[in-house]
Parts: C-alpha cells; sequence; structure tokens
C-alpha cells in the first residue's frame, strides 16, 4: 500500500496491513520478477516472428530462428501465466486472512462480523478497504466499551 496513505492510518490498522504484507511479499516478489521478463521475452519473440515470417526472402533457411522465438515467445506467455496465477494466489491470501482476522474479533458482534464476511466475500476488491472500514469500527467498539467500563467504575 502507498507508504502516504499507510502514514494517516492509525497504529493498529498499520499492523494488520503489515501482517498482510508479510504474508503475501514472497510471491509478490517472485511475481514481480516473472513481469519483469514476461513483457520483454513475448515482445522480442513476436518482432522477430514477425519479421522471419513476412520480411525474410523465402528461399531462406529461418526454421531454427522460427523455432528458437517460438520457444521465447512460449516462455514468456507461460511466465505471464504464472504471473496471473500468483496474482490470484496473493488475493486469496489476502482475502483469507482478512476473514480469519475478522473471526477473530471478541469486540465485534457476531452479525456484524458475519456482515463484513459478506461484504468482503461478495466484494474482494474492495476487500481491503472494507477491512479497513471493519478495523475502524472495532477500534471505536473498543474505545467505547474502556470508556463505559470506566464511566461505570466511577459510578
Amino acid at each position: 500500500m502507498d507508504n502516504f496513505l499507510m502514514n494517516s492510518f492509525p497504529e493498529n490498522i498499520k499492523k494488520e496491513i503489515e501482517q498482510i504484507q508479510k504474508l503475501i511479499l514472497p510471491l509478490a516478489k517472485k511475481t514481480s520478477k516473472y513481469m519483469f521478463w514476461t513483457f520483454p521475452l513475448i515482445g522480442i519473440a513476436v518482432i522477430n516472428l514477425v519479421v522471419l515470417l513476412f520480411f525474410t526472402p523465402k528461399d531462406t533457411n529461418v526454421y531454427i530462428l522460427l523455432f528458437v522465438f517460438a520457444i521465447v515467445g512460449a516462455v514468456g506467455f507461460a511466465l505471464l501465466k504464472e504471473a496471473k496465477i500468483n496474482r490470484k494466489e496473493i488475493r486469496n491470501i489476502g482475502l483469507r486472512y482478512i476473514i480469519e482476522r475478522i473471526n477473530k474479533s471478541s469486540i465485534m458482534t457476531d452479525e456484524r462480523k458475519k456482515h463484513y464476511i459478506r461484504i468482503v466475500n461478495d466484494k474482494p476488491i474492495l476487500a481491503m478497504e472494507n477491512f479497513v472500514k471493519f478495523l475502524q469500527e472495532e477500534d471505536r467498539m473498543k474505545r467505547m466499551r474502556y470508556f463505559n467500563q470506566f464511566k461505570t467504575d466511577e459510578e
């Protein structure tokens, strides 16, 4: 998440986001490496295949080069596919953590927890935003309980 946004969050929310980042970091690094190589490999392969197929004289023996660039392109597309699978897994890891964390809350009612879990499952793209809302509501409830406890002790 953007450092500017992270600085605007309270400490409890920062800790939760950092936990998610720790879980997904190894897979995210791997995925970024794949993406780094994907487009150059595909680009090199496509450009060279087009040149060899359409702009090279037909009497030239280019079959070996066609085969090499086809393999380069296939490797590029395989890395692209693997990166897509990894991104989906990263999202699933984050969603699992969010749902587990919501379920672990001892402060929120079961009804509110089910509400947030349903929202996270229905709109996974907005999962982080809804998780932050959950954490903010949980923090408000925690502070209200503490305040009410303090207030009751005085009476």
